[in-house]
């Protein structure tokens, strides 16, 4: 049976380290917007959400259009902390962007350290992938040392 070539598991590494970047640079998307013109409304929940973490989903009118969204509910506030499925919550929604929502308004911007460091990794990975002779490549024969034959000189210097 043939093996896979070092490139596959490299290229493996590489789809949840994207996948993981690009939710970081959605949630900075987000965020910006909704700190640089949203408003409040009202919401009501419709179900918890099935990926879990406490999230929840729901629904909220801008301008007769209705739009649904998913949020952790927003701990800041107590009246809104423990919301059940049919009450209803503040929502915070961007005006020019009403699609984009959360229940709680973000302190801020993500830390861009993590996502930097992440982009420079997939940046190596890349290399590594196309050319795994490139200096920049990550070294794949790091727990392989290679044998070269020494002359034996039987003791003796020259």
């Amino acid at each position: 049976m043939r093996s896979l070539p070092p490139r596959f598991f490299i290229l493996i590494l590489l789809i949840p380290l994207v996948w993981w970047l690009s939710l970081q640079v959605r949630s900075s998307w987000k965020n910006y917007w909704l700190l640089a013109d949203s408003q409040q409304s009202l919401a009501v929940v419709t179900k918890d959400y099935w990926g879990g973490h406490g999230q929840i989903v729901y629904r909220y009118e801008v301008n007769g259009k209705q739009y649904n969204g998913v949020s952790s509910r927003n701990w800041k506030d107590e009246k809104y902390n423990t919301v059940k499925i049919g009450e209803q919550t503040v929502v915070y929604f961007s005006a020019s962007h009403p699609w984009l929502s959360l229940l709680y308004k973000p302190d801020g911007y993500r830390n861009p350290l993590p996502a930097l460091i992440a982009l420079t990794l997939a940046g190596f990975v890349v290399v590594t992938a196309m050319n795994p002779k490139s200096k920049w490549a990550l070294n794949l024969d790091a727990g392989q040392a290679k044998q070269t034959a020494q002359p034996e000189t039987g003791g003796k210097t020259e």
